[in-house]
């Protein structure tokens, strides 16, 4: 599995402060796992990935990382952990979910299970706050197209909006992707009103100097013109 900016976006904006235990859910390559653990290294993180072949790579990963100690790999889905772990608890769930529907299957099983949403549903997703701590938030990326129902499923989960951040592939272009935190507290976490981030200048590979903020302390070779 390749690694995505879908991926490497939420990893790097995710508005946690000092989380004791982290949940990420769909871990693939173990990117996320990676980079929770660069941000937080105090941190417990858990990574479930059901898909051996996916689960293989992040293993790997998590190995040359020297991470063992401090990522918890299972190669399970959703469903069964939250089943087998009743008691378990998270400061922070993170997940960058598969999100593709009424598309053409992929032929490659792994890339199927990666892209598309059957395997992992908006409801299923947000059934996992029910997993978080007081002070918990539960932070994930989809198209934008799914913010409407992505927003009335969180309204039915008792989930209020933390945090938001549209994404642009270039100034020009339409948006085509959320980042979003959603929280249980009463009262509301003041909601930061970001401008659109925009990933390319509108150049094939020149990157905006908001981008490179965001993601310079997980890149070697991009600058940071901040």
């Amino acid at each position: 599995m390749k690694v995505g900016t879908d991926g490497v976006l939420l990893g790097a904006w995710v508005p946690a402060e000092n989380p004791r235990t982290v949940l990420d859910i769909g871990t693939g390559t173990g990117l996320i796992a990676l980079m929770m653990r660069q941000r937080f290294p105090a941190a417990r993180i858990t990574a479930l990935e059901p898909h051996p072949g996916a689960a293989a790579d992040a293993r790997e990963n998590i190995r040359r990382a020297a991470a063992g100690r401090t990522i918890d790999l299972r190669e399970i889905t959703l469903q069964d952990y939250l089943n087998t772990e009743t008691e378990a608890k998270f400061d922070l769930i993170v997940s960058n979910p598969p999100f593709f529907r009424n598309s053409m299957p992929a032929v490659n099983a792994g890339r199927q299970m990666a892209r598309h949403a059957d395997t992992l549903t908006c409801e299923a997703l947000l059934n996992a706050a029910d997993r978080l701590t007081d002070q918990g938030i539960l932070a994930a990326i989809y198209p934008r197209d799914m913010w409407e129902e992505i927003q009335s499923l969180m309204s039915g989960h008792g989930l209020r909006l933390a945090a938001q951040q549209t994404v642009r592939p270039a100034p020009h272009k339409t948006p085509h992707r959320i980042l979003f935190a959603a929280h249980r507290r009463e009262r509301p976490r003041h909601l930061h009103a970001a401008e659109d981030l925009s990933i390319e200048t509108g150049v094939r590979h020149e990157y905006t100097p908001e981008f490179k903020r965001l993601v310079a302390p997980f890149y070697l070779n991009i600058e940071d013109e901040a």
